[in-house]
């Protein structure tokens, strides 16, 4: 049957599926994309690729950076990925994974991946006691003076964190923020250390009260695909890398990585 005559009585909408291709190739990027490179992935025309991009700009699939005229995935699309991350059971073993760990060490954790504006908190295993620490579960987290954020600087995609990077190194100088960098030198040197320990730890950092253990989680191949955080009042929670919770905060995203990889169930 000829192809077309078949899409037509299946009632199929061609013009979504190009738009699918799209997306296909935004998903399957590491970070944000040239127009040029985007066309090339998805097989078409960079002009026909504008056209659609604009659409799905339009429609939040799709979002491009009036700095750098990169594109990425868009706020739309991140909603998309969190409702089917609750529906599968990659979320019920992350969320059994930070709600076993709150029960260890009696502290908060929460589930991190990369948002529309930086790290997000997703999902939060509250500590139930007098002095536990809690943010809202759509907390941003700084890049360079939280320890999620500079989990995220250690291994998630630089083009997607470099800008929002050297905005807060800026700030940071403008603020004198303390425990925090003032030069990408000083950053860099920090990332080489979280990915030499695999961990991420900070005090009081940014002078803001708090200490905090993050951890990553990776795919099947290796690739970084969000972070687990244990947060409390500075002073309250050992950050030591030879400490028990950084161990017990490493095991879990260490048996959490195994079973996105099918090596072990959780």
């Amino acid at each position: 049957m000829d192809t077309r005559a078949e899409d037509k009585q299946q009632g199929s909408v061609q013009s979504v599926e190009v738009a699918g291709e799209v997306l296909r190739a935004l998903m399957a990027a590491d970070g944000p994309m040239r127009l040029s490179d985007l066309a090339q992935a998805s097989g078409m025309h960079p002009a026909k690729a504008h056209r659609y991009l604009v659409s799905l700009t339009r429609i939040g699939l799709a979002s491009q950076d009036t700095a750098t005229g990169l594109y990425d995935l868009g706020p739309m699309a991140l909603q998309m990925a969190l409702k089917g991350f609750i529906r599968f059971d990659i979320l019920r073993q992350s969320v059994d994974c930070i709600e076993q760990l709150g029960r260890e060490i009696g502290e908060t954790v929460a589930l991190v991946i990369w948002g529309e504006a930086g790290p997000k908190f997703i999902r939060m295993a509250e500590a139930r006691h007098g002095q536990a620490s809690t943010v809202p579960i759509t907390h941003i987290c700084p890049l360079t003076w939280s320890a999620t954020g500079l989990l995220f600087s250690a291994y998630e995609a630089s083009t997607r964190t470099a800008a929002l990077i050297h905005r807060e190194i800026e700030q940071n100088k403008l603020l004198n923020r303390t425990n925090a960098p003032v030069s990408m030198a000083e950053l860099d040197g920090m990332v080489a250390t979280i990915r030499s320990n695999g961990v991420s730890t900070i005090e009081n950092g940014g002078n803001s009260g708090n200490a905090a253990v993050s951890a990553p989680v990776f795919d099947g191949s290796g690739k970084f695909i969000m972070g687990i955080s244990v947060f409390a009042k500075a002073g309250r929670i050992d950050t030591s890398l030879d400490g028990n919770l950084v161990r017990k905060v490493t095991s879990a995203t260490r048996r959490l990585s195994d079973a996105f990889s099918g090596r072990k169930s959780f």
